[in-house]
């Protein structure tokens, strides 16, 4: 009888605490999980392509009904960030820039209606570390899309004074995704660093060695089933160190791989094989 009686206390709670309103909105949360679920599963990129953004449309709707949903937010930042690298970079970099952004903007919100700072970005690098301990670790995929949208917006942008400064705050709110869970989303923090120190020069930050052997953890953590990885190998430090044998063997394999990936990799995977086809198409002028 206790235990009934503590449950419906709780459920009166959460009616009190949600409007009417704010309850139909978020009931509506498991349609976009279904949603995201079938565009990540879908093997044709064209179509994915063209679906996207009338769904990003759609959740920023909804996030202008119900601001206060950092789950809507989250969802928007992933949305945009995976929108903008798999379809529009390479075609419009000063779109895919702002699309980044946009991305971090939301992802960033998901962090305060958590606790964060309302100026998390604004702060100065130490002050943003700090910052960062007063996070936990339910606050996880709101940081991992904030490093990797900003993180992404920082390529496109190497001589914006406001890059220089937030290499840093970028830097460590990965680091602490990576002391959290280094397998997010498809290894996703280890893919990151590879990136992120293997696409930059020494002279401008990047660190070869490291950006291998980060690479080289991701494709180990995934079993060399995420194709991305691969591409972004290539795509990144063996331009930069100018290995063209690790190059055309990185691509080649991503061309090669059998069909039939888990399905939350399909879309994926299908965006890393155009983008191969690609890279190895420019190896003249990348070589």
């Amino acid at each position: 009888m206790a235990y009934r009686l503590l449950a419906l206390a709780i459920i009166l709670f959460l009616l009190q605490a949600c409007t009417p309103r704010q309850m139909v909105l978020r009931m509506a949360s498991p349609l976009f999980e279904g949603q995201a679920a079938a565009l990540n599963e879908e093997p044709d990129p064209k179509l994915a392509e063209s679906a996207i953004p009338a769904s990003l449309k759609m959740l920023e709707g909804l996030v202008k009904a119900d601001p206060e949903n950092a789950s809507y937010h989250r969802k928007l930042a992933e949305g945009f960030c995976g929108y903008a690298f798999s379809f529009i970079e390479g075609k419009d970099n000063r779109r895919a820039s702002n699309l980044y952004l946009r991305g971090r903007d939301h992802a960033v919100r998901s962090l305060v209606l958590s606790g964060a700072p309302e100026n998390l970005t604004q702060l100065p690098p130490d002050e943003f570390k700090a910052a960062l301990q007063g996070l936990d670790r339910e606050q996880l995929s709101g940081l991992f899309w904030t490093g990797q949208c900003w993180g992404a917006w920082l390529m496109f942008n190497l001589t914006d004074m406001e890059a220089l400064v937030a290499f840093p705050k970028v830097e460590a709110a990965m680091r602490q995704v990576l002391e959290w869970d280094e397998t997010y989303y498809h290894a996703g923090p280890h893919l990151f660093f590879g990136g992120f120190y293997g696409a930059r020069s020494p002279m401008l930050g990047g660190r070869p060695e490291q950006a291998r052997q980060h690479f080289e953890r991701a494709l180990e953590l995934t079993e060399r089933k995420y194709l991305i990885i691969q591409v972004m190998y290539a795509k990144t430090l063996a331009v930069q160190t100018q290995d063209k044998e690790l190059f055309t063997k990185l691509l080649n394999e991503v061309v090669e791989a059998p069909e039939g990936a888990p399905p939350d990799q399909r879309l994926a995977n299908e965006v890393a094989r155009l983008k191969a086809k690609q890279l190895l198409e420019d190896v003249d002028v990348l070589f």
